[in-house]
């Protein structure tokens, strides 16, 4: 979408806030694959902690929150009309941060390892 979508005569890809934002979005990414490879080898191996597992949770939903806010935010109005896939990834995205125990949740279980 954003090779389509022009601002100012230009693809907002071409502006350097959208390259950065997709850059952020790209390593947050890496970085939580890489934290959850190493927690589902923890499992494996029977040794994941309490503690890793809330890190790992409040990770994803949160910086996923993150990501697609920002994602959203390239599809300017369009972003909230249900013919966007993005739209209906917001409103999901929300939700993660409660089911499964809320983020506050989460930093109480990693806080008492600290």
């Amino acid at each position: 979408y954003v090779k389509e979508r022009k601002a100012f005569g230009q693809a907002i890809l071409d502006f350097q806030n959208t390259q950065f934002k997709l850059a952020e979005a790209k390593t947050s990414l890496a970085v939580g694959w890489a934290y959850l490879d190493q927690c589902l080898a923890k499992i494996n191996e029977g040794k994941l902690t309490p503690e890793e597992g809330a890190m790992a949770k409040l990770w994803t939903t949160e910086t996923g929150n993150q990501i697609i806010d920002d994602c959203l935010q390239f599809f300017g109005g369009y972003g909230y009309m249900s013919e966007y896939p993005i739209s209906r990834l917001y409103a999901d995205s929300r939700v993660r941060r409660i089911y499964g125990g809320s983020s506050e949740i989460m930093k109480l279980v990693i806080s008492r390892t600290v």
